[in-house]
């Protein structure tokens, strides 16, 4: 019989005082080796500046009557540096953490305790010289240099063994607490750090938060994966942005445990009302896509191609396929029916399709380098978008793209502006789940142009524009859907357009979704690429608005860079400012290098100024020598004309004249001939 227990919110310790947690709500279901995510809110009585330790615990109530929050935190399912951020729409500034419910919890309801340290001025300690903890008398006094540390379980080898081995016996550790590796750390080696000083604690809980405390890494993870792979390790356990601890291996694929952990975010219900309050929307808006993008749309379905040759789609073979990929997993759907849905763009390029030179596939990679709308980041099963390379250089420098940086633009370090993305589920897996994972990973590659538009003034460009597509699938069913964003007044909300849901079994359906995703690759991959060129060359150029700056002000400008950016796209400075001083001198050696390489260039851009006014000139003079001479020539066009119309005048004259001469003449003989007939008539008479 499965048990649950009801999660109750409840700030504990004196620390936490002012501690506030936003999910789970109060009475909210869970089954015992379940992930939950608990939201913890920063105080708002603590400056963004402050470092802070959080740790999570769960203690089990008897009867249905919990006990008050004490220094007992219960099983700790979390423990480290509590990291928040600034969300959209929403403040304080929180952080979520995902932790397991233990398999041995015991029934019944249970309550959240949550414990904060405030840690100002924190120094590293070497391991090899722990008498640096001098100064303590034997009442726990605090010097104002360091703070002691009294016997706790943290401090003392024998205690830390006696209640790990307790802890041990109770229950299994959860997955996602940091001493669940194989390899047990070594107690006195977690704690690397020594606060000064501790805000709002009191000598009865400060042993209590040091055991919780955790020193900070020592490895930076971009530095680690700034490596070759192969002086790498295998497997590295590397912090998360949220805190939490990942398995990362050589080929970056996630342990099951993270996918299982992104599942049940996508799973939760309020999911869709959360993703609205972000605004984002899983319907189609009451003013819908243009005209045109809907006409497109059908032409994408309409037009006909030339379906693939010797495929298991074929009618001999369809029943019996179909059959095979029964209750089969979301693996072998991968593998054997999604080619068939959505072909690899690579694979199609190296057989001849020279449109996708610039697409790049990603199979189940983590969009580690964007900030998620909501929740953990989006890992597609199949996902497309423009490589590095379709962008020069100039251009990568306006998206300010950095190799060790988050970027709204850029989902991983070889993936621009993806526009396509692809769910598949299985078994009892709904489509519903697939739908909103598409929804997420297509709000933030929409959420990318239009913050390029933003940054270029042409907002305008992409309102009410299908900016991207997604496909959702099982063995039974299939859905494609358009995006679009519609923008007012500045306010930016992401809504979908149903597409099609054909059924690839029958017959007549049985290659509109390959149809489609061929035409989209022949039709609309062309206007995405073009659209996003002709904006970019709206997007002023960094290097030419740094020759403004002042030499002698790059240190008071450099001191502001990191106010001036979105805290959600750069690294948080460590608590120790540890390599703060050579980061800011780089930093200015590179400005100065911009200026001198912007003299450089405005000199060149001088010279070939000059010399294409003197071209210029040449051309003006060699124009005007041509129009002179067209000049001339035009006079003397008209002078032969005026002397063909003067000879013409004096024929004219001449022909009247011999005209009127003969009638004269006509008019003599008429007369003659007349006094001849009346001569005549006279002589007969």
């Amino acid at each position: 019989m499965q048990l649950f227990s009801s999660l109750a919110a409840f700030a504990g310790l004196a620390l936490a005082q002012n501690a506030v947690i936003g999910l789970p709500t109060p009475n909210q279901t869970v089954a015992p080796g379940s992930n939950i995510i608990v939201q913890i809110q920063r105080p708002n009585s603590l400056s963004g500046s402050t470092e802070m330790a959080v740790a999570i615990g769960l203690v089990s109530c008897l009867h249905r009557v919990c006990q008050p929050a004490s220094n007992i935190m219960g099983s700790i399912v979390y423990n480290g540096l509590f990291d928040p951020a600034y969300h959209e729409t929403y403040l304080p500034p929180y952080q979520n953490f995902t932790v397991t419910v233990p398999f041995a919890f015991a029934a019944g309801q249970a309550q959240i305790n949550v414990a904060h340290a405030t840690l100002i001025g924190v120094d590293i300690m070497k391991r090899e010289a722990p008498t640096e903890l001098h100064g303590c008398n034997s009442d726990g006094d605090v010097r104002p240099a360091k703070a002691c540390r009294r016997k706790s379980p943290s401090t003392n080898p024998e205690l830390w063994k006696k209640e790990h081995e307790h802890s041990k016996a109770q229950q299994p550790l959860s997955p996602f607490s940091p001493d669940c590796d194989s390899k047990q750390p070594d107690p006195l080696e977690h704690r690397t750090t020594t606060p000064t000083s501790l805000a709002n604690t009191t000598d009865e809980n400060a042993d209590t938060i040091y055991q919780w405390i955790p020193a900070p890494s020592e490895v930076d993870p971009f530095e680690v994966m700034s490596q070759p792979s192969s002086k790498r390790s295998r497997s590295r356990s590397i912090s998360t942005d949220r805190g939490r601890a990942r398995s990362v291996s050589s080929d970056n694929s996630e342990s099951s445990s993270a996918r299982d952990t992104r599942s049940y975010a996508y799973r939760a219900v309020n999911y869709v009302t959360i993703l609205e309050t972000k605004g984002c929307f899983m319907r189609q808006s009451s003013a819908g896509p243009v005209t045109e993008d809907v006409a497109l749309c059908e032409r994408l379905l309409s037009q006909p191609i030339v379906p693939p040759r010797g495929t298991l789609l074929e009618d001999e073979y369809t029943i019996a396929f179909h059959d095979a990929l029964q209750n089969r997993s979301e693996a072998r759907l991968l593998v054997d029916l999604h080619p068939l849905i959505m072909p690899s763009a690579e694979n199609q390029y190296i057989q001849g399709n020279e449109s996708l030179k610039n697409v790049i596939d990603g199979y189940n990679d983590p969009w580690l380098k964007t900030e998620p709308i909501y929740g953990p980041k989006p890992q597609p099963d199949h996902a497309r978008g423009l490589r590095w390379s379709t962008f020069s250089d100039t251009q990568r420098r306006k998206l300010g793209i950095k190799p060790d940086e988050k970027s709204p633009y850029t989902v991983r370090d070889d993936m621009y502006f993806p526009y396509l993305t692809a769910e598949i589920k299985c078994g009892n897996q709904a489509l519903d789940f697939a739908d909103r994972q598409n929804m997420h990973s297509m709000c933030i590659a929409l959420r990318a142009v239009v913050s390029l538009c933003q940054a270029a003034g042409c907002t305008e460009e992409v309102h009410r524009r299908i900016l991207g597509f997604s496909i959702s699938h099982d063995l039974g069913g299939l859905r494609i859907y358009g995006y679009y964003p519609e923008i007012d007044d500045g306010k930016v909300s992401f809504y979908r357009w149903p597409v099609a849901q054909p059924n690839i079994w029958v017959k007549e359906n049985r290659w509109t979704c390959y149809q489609f995703v061929e035409n989209l690759d022949r039709e609309f991959l062309p206007i995405h690429t073009d659209r996003l060129m002709r904006i970019l060359e709206e997007v002023p150029d960094p290097d030419e608005e740094v020759s403004g700056i002042d030499v002698d002000e790059l240190d008071s400008q450099v001191s502001l860079v990191g106010l001036q950016e979105r805290p959600g796209y750069r690294r948080a400075a460590s608590s120790q400012n540890r390599g703060l001083q050579p980061e800011l001198r780089m930093m200015v050696q590179t400005l100065q290098q911009q200026l001198t390489d912007q003299k450089e260039r405005e000199e060149k851009r001088a010279a070939e100024q000059k010399e294409r006014e003197e071209k210029l000139l040449v051309q003006l003079e060699q124009q005007k020598l041509r129009e002179e001479k067209r000049e001339a020539e035009q006079k003397e066009r008209a002078e032969k004309l005026l002397v063909q119309l003067e000879q013409q005048k004096l024929r004219e004259e001449k022909r009247e004249a011999e005209q009127k001469e003969r009638e004269i003449k006509r008019e003599a003989d008429y007369k003659e001939l007349q006094d001849k007939l009346l001569a005549l008539l006279e002589q007969r008479k």
